[in-house]
């Protein structure tokens, strides 16, 4: 049996609880695409499509994402990952109409003054743009590790909209927001949002099966303040830097094989082939264990018929929260079983603690980063003297 949940997603839910556990998904129910409707109609707009000098609106990465130019601004549809033939939600970002908002299709007057974010993940989208200060809601405001935003909280410039199923209306209100930006998951409903008068943005980032993709989502961000040129020389910028590393990682005399995730009771939970981590190790020269295992989310997988897998693989790399430095003695306290497999015992595991990084927010709009951080990992040869920001070994205090 395989259950699935997004990876992204899974670890973000988990780290808002984990204390120094390792963050693989186990006990959620499968995602379930819900749309607002059977697809968003696009009708009649007033708006003429035009070549506009304001960005090319070309999206390479991502697969969920459109942006066309209109005459008065852009013209976005989201799409549903699973399905990309399937709209879920489609705007018009105008400079001249007022704001409309529709179950499928919004009107929304840009540029936006004060934004509401339903994720951590979305916060460097506006920082990379400089423009933090729009921000003035967004869930789990104590987990985001922005300094600028953490003050912008303190200064109650910044509110806390998180309640106890999600966005609280009131919160949100509080916040006099002109957008909130949501990710679709489950049976998610915004309509009470929208009644109160506030637009909902959809932003899929989650879901998307490349690193780079991800990161393309700031282009959307850059829609609502009416700055996409400036978003595309940005992405553009990092994408050059990852290629650039990608390539150096593809020469390489030898691909690793690396594996992922973590043991939860009798099952074993890791990112699928179609996962944005199972790309990273691609692309920083490794060979994916999971290769098999189709999903994009977090898999539910038999131990037992992964263990003879598991034990042969060169690296293994883990998503965790810890105060504490992490070092191989904590996985050992966590399952003794883990001293089997051959990455424990040459002290090949790798780790990204997101108690000490940005690995749910900044990380999101630095995938080049990451990725050198993987290539100087498993190719130490390659990046000399590179300095980790997200991932590194896990000290090494037991023997093999």
């Amino acid at each position: 049996m395989r259950m699935q949940l997004p990876y992204g997603l899974s670890l973000r839910i988990a780290a808002l609880s984990a204390p120094i556990s390792i963050l693989i998904a186990g006990i959620f129910l499968a995602l379930t695409f819900t749309s607002c409707g059977g697809g968003a109609d696009t009708g009649d707009r007033a708006f003429v499509r035009t070549a506009g000098n304001a960005g090319s609106g070309s999206v390479s990465h991502s697969t969920s994402l459109r942006i066309e130019l209109v005459d008065d601004g852009y013209y976005v549809e989201v799409r549903n990952p699973m399905d990309t033939s399937e709209v879920l939600a489609s705007y018009h970002l105008s400079r001249k109409n007022k704001t409309e908002i529709g179950e499928e299709h919004s009107t929304i007057r840009i540029p936006i003054e004060r934004m509401a974010l339903g994720s951590t993940t979305f916060v460097p989208y506006f920082e990379h743009l400089g423009a933090a200060q729009v921000i003035r809601g967004v869930t789990y405001a104590t987990q985001v590790r922005s300094e600028e935003i953490a003050e912008q909280v303190n200064e109650g410039f910044t509110l806390e909209i998180a309640g106890d199923t999600g966005i609280d209306p009131e919160r949100l209100l509080m916040t006099d927001a002109d957008v909130a930006m949501v990710y679709l998951y489950g049976n998610s409903n915004f309509r009470q949002l929208q009644e109160l008068g506030i637009p909902v943005v959809l932003n899929m980032e989650y879901q998307e099966s490349s690193p780079l993709a991800r990161a393309e989502w700031v282009k959307l961000s850059a829609c609502l303040l009416d700055r996409l040129a400036e978003a595309e020389a940005i992405f553009g910028e990092i994408e050059d830097r990852y290629m650039e590393i990608s390539q150096l990682a593809k020469d390489a005399s030898y691909a690793p094989k690396v594996f992922s995730g973590s043991k939860y009771e009798r099952k074993w939970f890791a990112p699928g082939r179609s996962s944005f981590v199972a790309q990273y190790i691609r692309d920083a020269g490794g060979r994916y264990a999971f290769e098999h295992v189709e999903g994009s989310g977090s898999v539910e997988l038999d131990f037992e018929s992964v263990l003879s897998t598991l034990v042969k693989c060169d690296y293994w790399g883990l998503i965790t929260s810890s105060e504490e430095e992490f070092a191989l003695s904590h996985l050992i306290r966590v399952d003794p079983q883990y001293a089997l497999f051959e990455a424990f015992r040459s002290g090949q595991v790798f780790v990204c603690n997101t108690a000490k990084s940005d690995y749910f927010g900044n990380a999101v709009m630095e995938p080049d980063v990451v990725l050198a951080d993987l290539v100087a990992i498993i190719h130490p040869d390659l990046l000399p003297g590179h300095e980790s920001v997200y991932f590194h070994l896990a000290v090494r205090d037991v023997k093999a």
